[in-house]
Order: structure tokens, then sequence, then C-alpha cells
């Protein structure tokens, strides 16, 4: 009789505990539980259904033997089931996802271990599943970004070794193939890298940070080298136009000598490839890992970071323009925040905030998502999409374009109310960013995009936002996708 009444109450319990993971599976909208040791995380839009899905690095776990990729797919209202999770046997510092091999589905790149050597790691994106392809590096590699260095259209791989003390790239073929690394060897541990065009030539220059903050400018045939300073040992470097004044500047995160003085620094990128010192501020605890992305839609890029420590907590500083930024804001996460990273996922055209939550022992809610309110506040529920928010109370006010798809050039036409005041058509890419503006009136009727942003250079194929806005707020907005 006790036998029976036990099996009675483990199978009740088996029961339970499957439907309370159900319930906290698919009724979150917050917190999301995915595979341990949770590192480093991107969003894109996956399955060109126009919202951003989520894609998670995993560092190898020996008490699960797994490591590798985890996807959650939006169901276009910022809520996220997790549909796959990808083996790679590697820490997974960085995660991408970028369109490599020329078709419209982004692929996701990350590393691989495997006998003792080490790889980039393609999964190429067949609409959904994904097939590894893997490249084999001749040292270990602590850091990669991605960018078209040789400006072919192509994303290239551009890589750094702290070990080896060097940094390199692979070139894509244009098919999705990529060459033998190409290295160049410096003098001291790399600490992080990045690639963005800095002399606005179309091609992609490299910057890399250590014991040196040291920039080299791509050339068709060779690259011109910048030291611009020699400091303490910094982590983290990002590229950016940090005051609208079309030229990317530099910004870094620094460890002060030795090692109890942090800063953050803005080396500003005044032309003819001079980068000044301009903003220097001390910062209690170190900054791990941050993004740029602008939050409240001033068009001003603001940061959100993660510090070096075991905080549960993310920090936003708002762009107060010149170069100067507001307090830190922080937000409580589940539990130590490791990563970050920023995108729009609900669909109302203000980027959002993904965490994760790096520990080897199994902890639920590892995965964070907070929502921008539209104000640059965050808040733990997804907000209406902007389908659902748009002004209706209109309806003289239209908005389309053709062709879509497009390559390169479509027609964005529109009707306006009459007596709007200072009406704009602005164009998102899927992570929310505004990459351009064009200022109409009420004897217009429509305007052509050429698909190249406010710096006039070509973006990528991808799925893209437009609207129509006005000083009263938002009239309409639609999809449209460029396909190269």
């Amino acid at each position: 009789m006790l036998n029976k009444v036990k099996s009675q109450f483990s199978e009740r319990f088996v029961i339970l505990l499957f439907l309370m993971l159900f319930i906290f599976s698919t009724t979150f909208a917050s917190e999301y539980t995915v595979p341990r040791a949770a590192y480093s995380v991107y969003a894109e839009d996956l399955d060109l259904d126009g919202d951003n899905d989520i894609v998670v690095g995993h560092n190898y776990n020996s008490q699960t033997e797994w490591g590798g990729v985890s996807i959650l797919q939006n169901n276009g209202e910022g809520e996220f089931t997790l549909i796959d999770s990808i083996y790679l046997y590697s820490w997974q510092t960085n995660i991408y996802a970028n369109i490599i091999n020329n078709d419209e589905y982004p692929d996701i790149i990350g590393r691989h271990f495997e006998d003792d050597n080490q790889y980039i790691a393609i999964l190429e994106n067949n609409q959904g599943i994904y097939i590894p392809n893997y490249y084999t590096m001749e040292y270990g590699i602590s850091d990669f970004v991605t960018g078209d260095i040789d400006n072919d259209n192509d994303i290239d791989i551009v890589i750094a070794s702290n070990n080896g003390q060097f940094w390199g790239i692979l070139y894509n073929d244009g098919t999705g193939q990529f060459s033998l690394p190409y290295y160049t060897f410096v003098d001291y541990y790399p600490g992080g890298i990045a690639c963005e065009d800095l002399n606005n030539d179309g091609r992609d220059d490299i910057v890399v940070c250590g014991l040196k903050l040291e920039v080299y400018l791509s050339y068709h045939d060779s690259f011109q080298y910048i030291l611009v300073d020699e400091t303490d040992f910094q982590n983290e470097i990002k590229i950016e136009d940090i005051n609208n004044d079309g030229n990317k500047d530099l910004i870094v995160s620094r460890y002060g000598a030795p090692h109890l003085l942090h800063f953050l620094q803005i080396y500003e990128n005044q032309g003819n490839n001079d980068f000044s010192l301009v903003y220097e501020e001390e910062i209690t605890v170190g900054i791990f890992k941050m993004q740029l992305t602008d939050l409240n839609n001033d068009n001003l890029l603001d940061i959100i970071y993660v510090k070096d420590a075991y905080l549960n907590q993310v920090f936003v500083r708002f762009n107060c323009s010149n170069c100067s930024f507001s307090e830190e804001i922080s937000y409580l996460t589940n539990d130590y925040c490791h990563n970050c990273f920023s995108a729009d996922l609900d669909g109302n055209f203000w980027n959002d905030i993904i965490t994760t939550h790096y520990s080897h022992n199994f902890l639920s809610g590892n995965l964070h998502v907070l929502f921008n309110d539209g104000s640059g506040n965050f808040v733990e529920e997804p907000q209406v999409g902007i389908d659902e928010e748009c002004i209706k109370n209109n309806e003289k006010c239209k908005i389309s374009n053709y062709p879509n798809p497009f390559n390169p050039l479509t027609t964005i036409s529109y009707d306006l109310p009459v007596n709007v005041e200072n009406p704009v058509v602005e164009i998102f890419n899927i992570k929310g960013e505004r990459i351009k503006q064009f200022s109409i009136d009420n004897c217009q009727f429509s305007i052509k995009w050429d698909g190249t942003d406010q710096h006039s250079k070509q973006v990528s194929s991808g799925v893209y936002l437009y609207r129509l806005k006005t000083d009263e707020g938002v009239l309409m907005s639609k999809k449209m996708l460029l396909f190269k």
C-alpha cells in the first residue's frame, strides 16, 4: 500500500513538474531558461518574419558535457520560444548573426574546439536548418568581430589572440567560404578588437586595444598604422559616431593599474586620421561588456553595459551630446549579469535590452529581457508592437513602398493629413537603429530610398522598417525587404 502511494505521488510529482516547466517556458515574458553557462548574446531576424530572434552563445559545461548556441524564436510580440540548441564545443565569448553566403538568411558565427584544434564555426542558415562549417585557427582566439574589410559587400571575420599576440582577418570569397587567416603580430596582449569604417571610404578599418590603442586603416593593398595611445590595459573597444558629426569615434573601457581604477574613455575622430582623447571618467567597477545604441530615439547613441563584478544589474547611461552622459541608471536582473545586447524585440521602434546570466550550475531565468516603454525606461513585459500602436484616427494617412522586395532602389509613397507639423519618413534596421530620415511636406507624395544610410553607405540585405511620423507621433509604419 505504501509503495502504491509512493508511486502515485511520484507520478503526480512528475506531472506537476512538467506542468510547471511548461508554464514557465511559455508564459514568462521577461525571463527565459536556456542551457547553462550562457555567455554571449545577439539578436537578428533569423527566419525573415520581420522581428528579431535571439542567439545565445554558451561556454562548455563539464557537468552537462555541452557548449554551443541556443536559438530563441520571436512570436512577433516580444515573447520567445527556445527552438534549437546546437553543439559547439568551445567558449562562446562572442556570437554574431550575419549574412555570410549572400542568401537572405543570417548565418551564425561562433567558435569550436576539436582534438586540441580551434576553429571559427559558421552555422549556415538554410531556412532554419543550420549546417556547420569550420575554419582552422593556428592560434587560440580571444575575440572576434565581423565587417567588410575589402569593400566587396561580403562579411569578413576579424580575429584577435591574447595568447598569440596578434590580430588577423579571414576574407570572405563571396560565397561564404573564407581564406586562410592573414595575421599581424603585436607586442602586447590584445584585450579587444573592433572594425568599422573610420575614414568614410567604404572599407571597414580595424582597431585593437590592450596596452596600446591601435588603428589599422584598410586600403586596397595595405593597412595604414596609427598609434592612438599607450595606456593601462584596455579590455573593450567600440566604434560608433558618438557625437553625430559623421565620423566614427573610439569608445574604450580601461582597466587602470594596479587594477583598482577603471575608466570610460572616448577618443574623438577629428578627421584626417586624427584621434584625440576628449572624455575620460573614472568608473568605480570596471566595465566588462558594453554596447552603444539609441535607447530614447533622440538620434544620439547611449551606452548600456555590465560590470566586471558579481552584480545582478545592467547599467544605462544616456548621451547628453558633446561627449557627456547622464548618471548611470541600473536595472536588476535575475543573477550575475555577464553580457548584454540591445535591439527592438517587440516591434515598437524602441530598443530593448537582453542580458545573460553566466553560471555553470543550473539557473532558471538565465536570459533576461527588459523592454523599452517608449521613453528610455525599461519594464518587464513586452510593449505592444508598433503596428497595433500606430495612430489610426485619420483615414487619409497612408504609406507603402514599391517594389518590395527591392534591390537597391524602392519608392516610398504616402498620403498626409492636412496641417501636420514637421512630417518625416524614418527608416530603421531590424535592430531598431534609425539609419536614415527624410524631411517631407504636403506637396510631396513619394521619396526614393537607394539602400544607403545617413552617411551614404550601402546597408546590408535584410528586413527594414519605415514609418511616417509628425510632431504628434507615429502615423503609420510598414516593413520592406532589401535583397541583394
